[in-house]
């Protein structure tokens, strides 16, 4: 769990070791790396308002979903109980990043009907 130190502008974000986890910008670091002998794929998928859409079954180990650049509201992903307040939100262009057996194990939930999502999943 990371902790903060300092206030204000200094404000860092530090591990468990003391290590700044941020570079002061207010951005993490991240490094990221997919397996060479891993295979990919993707799939589009329409969300409706008011009402769960479970994503398509694939095996996987992994899934990359990103909301359209396009989009006008909120996308929630989750699990079956995918809701505004027990839920990833994702605006417009953001991208959750989960480790997960089968895609079709998460929901996504829209504020506006019809807005789409862009899954890769990594095999």
């Amino acid at each position: 769990m990371a902790n903060t130190i300092g206030n204000g502008k200094d404000r860092r974000l530090i591990d468990s070791d003391g290590d700044p986890i941020d570079n002061g910008s207010g951005r993490l670091k991240v490094a990221a790396s997919i397996d060479p002998n891993s295979s990919v794929g993707q799939f589009a998928l329409s969300v409706a308002s008011g009402s769960a859409t479970r994503l398509t079954s694939v095996s996987c180990s992994h899934v990359d979903i990103m909301a359209n650049l396009s989009n006008t509201g909120i996308i929630y992903i989750g699990t079956s109980a995918v809701s505004a307040t027990e839920s990833m939100a994702l605006y417009a262009g953001d991208v959750y990043s989960i480790s997960i057996s089968n895609a079709n194990l998460l929901y996504a939930l829209a504020t506006v009907d019809g807005e789409d999502i862009n899954v890769v999943y990594y095999v």
